[in-house]
């Protein structure tokens, strides 16, 4: 199956998953499932710009200076008092309550006091800046404050809270189960001797899962035993897993047993490779209502499938719109020479900036990749400094986000 295809067949097979209400404090890095308004609008009241005088209304002056009678003081935090007479002002600090009747506020270094009031010059009296910031200005109340859809960053809980908001309406993160298979493989490096090795793929996946806002569980790592297998998946039917990944087995040798286990168990399968690198040996079905991936072995093949089909699967299920990789142009910081032409390929990148323009160089292995240097299939080779489609990572949540 063709890339688009794939992903066209599996955005069909989703469901937006439920939702729950949640504190502010709880809501960082969840998804907003319903639309959410302001209570009460920002600011909530007139208020005070600068520490000064507010003034209340005033005629026409001759001369200079203009003389103002002052009584009281309003510092932030309290009622201002009921009304301001023309004529009149009253200290004010910055925050402050502008009471009924106030027109302006005079910044305090505009002002001369003296001991029966202040002195301001006329001009100050003409600018246009009152310095005071009306009532729902900036938010109004009612005003569409989160739209749903949307990935609650800190900058949101924040106002949120200043309008009035205390718990939010989330969608539930995902649950997913994963499995790594393979005899060779151990889950510690305590449990290591000649010939095993670690299975890293459980550490990748972890960190993965969790980066597109979902909630791993770990199944365990599987000897290449047909019999252990379909008792693994067929166990799946009966737990609450929205999506399940399983890495290893995908291949025809004698021992890639992951696509009969999963037949044998009853799972239907929607494709069973790709016409893509990597991704070429993937199966992806249903078992009942859980979506269920294997994914090739290799932690590259696992990270790069991740980023295009699995991630944004997720978050489709989170009820996030925008939910494949963003692709940009980017210029190569070096030749590039295809291995294995015909077919299109993936191949993890760094980005950088250099003069302005945006460049890009091949990942090597101990660099985890910021972006995917996208091969079309009729294409061999590419030259220094030739442009080059790029998918950016997808996941847009921290990695350290917990379980609920």
């Amino acid at each position: 199956m063709d890339f688009q295809s794939c992903q066209q067949l599996i955005a069909c097979k989703i469901n937006t998953l439920g939702s729950e209400r949640v504190s502010l404090e709880a809501a960082l890095a969840r998804v907003t499932a319903s639309l959410h308004k302001a209570i009460v609008p920002q600011p909530e009241f007139r208020q005070s710009l600068r520490d000064g005088y507010v003034i209340g209304d005033y005629g026409q002056h001759v001369g200079e200076t203009v003389f103002f009678p002052v009584s009281g003081m309003i510092p932030a935090g309290r009622i201002a008092p009921p009304s301001l007479e023309p004529e009149k002002a009253s200290r004010i600090m910055t925050g402050g309550m502008v009471p009924k009747g106030g027109t302006r506020v005079l910044p305090q270094e505009d002002c001369v006091e003296t001991s029966r009031g202040i002195e301001v010059p006329l001009a100050a009296l003409k600018r246009r800046n009152t310095f005071i910031q009306e009532q729902g200005s900036e938010i109004a109340a009612g005003a569409e404050v989160v739209q749903a859809g949307t990935v609650l960053l800190p900058d949101h809980i924040s106002t949120l809270a200043a309008v009035g908001c205390e718990d939010i309406e989330v969608y539930n993160r995902p649950r997913v189960g994963y499995l790594c298979t393979g005899s060779e493989l151990v889950d510690t490096p305590q449990e290591l001797h000649p010939g095993l090795k670690v299975s890293s793929n459980r550490y990748l996946l972890d960190g993965l899962i969790r980066q597109f806002g979902a909630v791993p569980a770990y199944l365990g790592t599987v000897h290449d035993s047909a019999d252990k297998l379909a008792a693994i998946i067929d166990k799946l039917s009966y737990d609450r897993y929205d999506l399940v990944i399983s890495t290893g087995g995908m291949g025809p040798g004698k021992y890639d047993l992951i696509e009969q286990a999963f037949i044998n168990t009853g799972g239907d399968v929607l494709y069973n490779g790709l016409d893509l690198r990597p991704g070429k040996a993937t199966l992806c079905g249903t078992l009942a209502r859980t979506l269920f991936f294997g994914l090739p072995g290799p932690p590259t093949a696992v990270r790069a499938l991740m980023n295009c089909i699995v991630g944004p699967a997720l978050l489709q299920m989170q009820g996030i719109v925008k939910h494949y990789p963003i692709t940009i142009q980017a210029h190569l910081t070096h030749d590039f020479a295809v291995k294995r032409p015909g077919v299109m390929q993936l191949k993890g990148g760094i980005l950088s900036f250099n003069n302005g323009r945006c460049e890009v160089k091949e990942a090597s292995k101990l660099m985890p990749p910021c972006c995917y240097l996208i091969i079309p299939a009729d294409r061999a080779s590419f030259e220094k400094g030739e442009p080059i489609a790029v998918q950016l990572t997808s996941a847009p949540f921290s990695s350290t986000v917990g379980e609920p």
